[in-house]
């Protein structure tokens, strides 16, 4: 008869951050230990509380299935004799077996017919096999960090105090470390008392009636409902974080809800400074007024609190008093001066060692914001001065006192300038950009808005990503510790979605540059490693991004082998692609284009850069015979001349569109020339015996291949072959 089986390892305090990881864990290895043990089950949950995590498998076999196993001996050709009787090598393998040979099977297989055995294997107790595998699966959760505490040697991430494990009714007995299962749970890790249950749902139950909420996310959800009541009761209401929410939850499991105050003079703090002291540490939820601004008030939750409210609250709120304080304390100190001024410390601050200090990065940041301002179009009055100063500003907060020394203010970098900013009398363009350059700081986050934020959001990131490439920190593997492949994306969503016209690898090459001129980059060689190296980061970043949005593999591969430039077009070529693979297109265009690539010798192919892409694409538009080695005389099929004619009317509507924004337009132009090149090759044999025509007809195929290749590799696009 199936059964139910449950498994709580009761613990000391887990840190928050460590429960939902090992719940996945232990569910994951449940299940593909019960599947390789052949013990067929219904469902497996797993809960986890900072004092428990609990395992329940319903409806599990009371006994492993049977299994018939099939043992292949010697192939019948040698195992039997011309006469059907058995050889040595079949007799031999009988006795191995311990079988009487009469009991020998044939089977078939893919390389004939053998001689086997089937034996069937009897199946186990559950109860045995749990006992056995139990404790190799709590000791094989993996923690950041794990501890011993008795002399067993067994680790884990806090001490284990009980193990309560039951089949049905039926205790199992399993020892991890010192601890031994039984049939009672605990309330507390602290306290040696302990609760019997009767049966499964006994255990259930009992935990219901002392309040401790087993399933993580009822938890959270009771964590919010319960604030945002006790926010309601002082007259204001929640300021929804979700992250702390499941913070909370993973702090308690009998969550019991508190509301406290704090002196109404910290308000005027900066609205964040006050959020991110209760948040922090505290894990307090703040609290808005009608208007929108905060109260003087915080939410905060105990585990299973029944007594002492009231000392508990108190004990909250001086806590938080000597927090604010402090924030006030570095707030009155950092605005005591302007921000031009804190600025001036950046010169004190090492940026990365070998890359001089956060005062050089904002200089390059400003003589880069520069460069990136005279390749857009824009129409804000000011924007240089705006920018200029933005960048200059950009990393003064990190010299402040709330921000350096990896306070729980930290993370406020940029918000702490903008505020100090407008504390200085600095306009408001120039205090939002100072705030907005750091976005989007993770994926799916805001971008920044204002054009002075965008191009100082852009530097940062091209001259942090430069910077570490230089001193031989790019990402490498899982290792990324300066997250320069989220700065890569960011840059590359900023660029795209404002639909900028810079050219990317322009900008990498001065955001480079500047290193140099600084003399941050000594040699030549070194400065094509570097730029090599970044545009790899962003062409791998751009293809992870294009497939992420849906588009076919080869298609995004075959426009990144081309020497794009601009993002926004780069995607929009990528797009027109898929359509045109979507309506049935694509085939005959693509079919065209190989076969001008396919019969161009292999040394000629060389990686087309823009620069060559372009002289023959602009030597086709003018139809210039000297720069295109091409020489018409030699034409002597009519389908020449006309494929000719196609082509250079192709290229010079090409050469006509607004480089590199426009490029994506291509797809609007060659694949008009298809005709023109299906009936060249079915008439002209390229490879003729005339040695100087064969030359004429390969020059004028390879000019067509590097002008058409700057906008795609299409041997990269599969399904299409000439």
């Amino acid at each position: 008869m199936k059964k139910d089986f449950l498994l709580e390892i009761g613990c000391e305090n887990l840190p928050s951050g460590y429960i939902d990881d090992a719940v996945a864990q232990l569910e994951r290895s449940f299940r593909e230990t019960l599947k390789s043990q052949r013990l067929p089950f219904e469902s497996i949950g797993v809960s986890g509380t900072p004092n428990r995590l609990v395992v329940l498998v319903k409806q599990l076999a009371p006994m492993q299935e049977t299994k018939v196993e099939t043992v292949t001996g010697p192939p019948v050709s040698v195992a039997v004799d011309k006469d059907g009787n058995y050889t040595r090598a079949a007799l031999g393998f009988a006795e191995r077996e311990g079988i009487e040979p009469d009991s020998l099977k044939r089977i078939s297989t893919g390389k004939g017919e053998y001689l086997a055995i089937e034996r069937k294997i009897s199946g186990r107790s559950a109860g045995k096999i749990l006992a056995e595998n139990v404790p190799a699966l709590i000791s094989g959760i993996r923690f950041p960090k794990a501890m011993k505490w008795d002399g067993s040697g067994f680790r884990f991430a806090r001490p284990v105090r009980w193990v309560l494990a039951l089949f049905g009714d039926a205790v199992i007995k399993i020892r991890v470390g010192n601890v031994v299962s039984s049939g009672s749970t605990g309330l507390s890790p602290f306290s040696r008392e302990r609760v019997g249950v009767d049966g499964i749902g006994d255990y259930f139950s009992a935990l219901k009636k002392h309040g401790i909420i087993l399933d993580n996310a009822e938890r959270k959800k009771q964590v919010s409902a319960m604030a945002a009541r006790a926010a309601a009761e002082t007259g204001g209401h929640l300021v929804e974080d979700d992250g702390l929410c499941s913070m909370v939850a993973n702090l308690l499991e009998s969550p019991v809800v508190m509301s406290g105050k704090f002196d109404r003079s910290f308000l005027e703090l900066p609205r964040e400074v006050i959020v991110t002291a209760l948040k922090s540490h505290q894990r307090y939820f703040s609290v808005e007024g009608a208007g929108g601004g905060l109260k003087p008030a915080f939410i905060a939750f105990a585990d299973g609190a029944t007594r002492n409210r009231k000392e508990i609250v108190k004990g909250y709120e001086r806590v938080l008093q000597a927090r604010l304080a402090d924030a006030r304390f570095y707030f009155n100190e950092d605005t005591s001066a302007p921000l031009g001024k804190m600025a001036e410390k950046l010169e004190g601050i090492v940026w990365l060692e070998g890359l001089g200090t956060l005062r050089q990065k904002a200089e390059r940041l400003e003589v880069l914001c520069g460069w990136l301002l005279e390749r857009i179009e824009t129409v804000e009055p000011g924007i240089e001065e705006t920018t200029a100063r933005a960048a200059r500003l950009a990393k003064a907060d990190l010299a402040s006192e709330m921000v350096k020394d990896g306070k729980e203010f930290t993370l406020l970098q940029g918000y702490i300038g903008r505020e100090y900013a407008r504390a200085s009398g600095e306009p408001d363009p120039v205090c939002e950009a100072i705030y907005e350059h750091y976005f989007p700081r993770f994926s799916g986050d805001r971008l920044p808005e204002g054009e002075a934020g965008t191009l100082v959001s852009i530097a940062d990131k091209l001259d942090t990503i430069a910077g570490c490439h230089i001193q031989g920190l790019g990402p490498t593997g899982s290792q990324d510790p300066y997250a320069l492949r989220r700065q890569a994306i960011s840059i590359l969503r900023i660029m795209i979605e404002r639909r900028l016209t810079v050219s990317l690898r322009e900008a990498a090459a001065r955001g480079i540059d500047i290193f140099r001129e600084e003399g941050l980059l000594p040699g030549d060689e070194d400065g094509k490693r570097v730029f090599a190296e970044v545009l790899d980061l962003f062409a791998q970043r751009f293809n992870t991004m294009l497939r992420g949005e849906g588009f076919d593999h080869d298609l995004v591969t075959s426009v990144l082998s081309s020497p794009w430039e601009v993002p926004y077009a780069v995607r929009d070529a990528v797009r027109g692609l898929q359509e045109m693979r979507g309506n049935g297109s694509l085939s005959d265009f693509i079919l065209a284009m190989k076969r001008i690539i396919n019969i161009i010798p292999k040394e000629r192919r060389e990686r087309i850069s823009g620069a060559s892409g372009r002289e023959a694409l602009d030597g086709l538009a003018e139809r210039d015979e000297s720069r295109l080695g091409v020489k018409r005389s030699l034409f002597s099929e009519k389908e020449e001349q006309l494929f000719f004619d196609a082509s250079c009317e192709a290229a010079s509507r090409l050469a006509g569109l607004e480089f590199p924004a426009e490029t994506a337009r291509f797809l609007e132009i060659l694949p008009g020339i298809v005709p023109a090149v299906n009936a060249y090759f079915d008439k002209v044999l390229v490879n003729c015996d005339d040695s100087a025509v064969r030359e004429n007809r390969l020059s004028f195929l390879t000019d067509l291949y590097k002008a058409f290749g700057l906008f795609c590799d299409y041997s990269q696009i599969a399904g299409e072959q000439a």
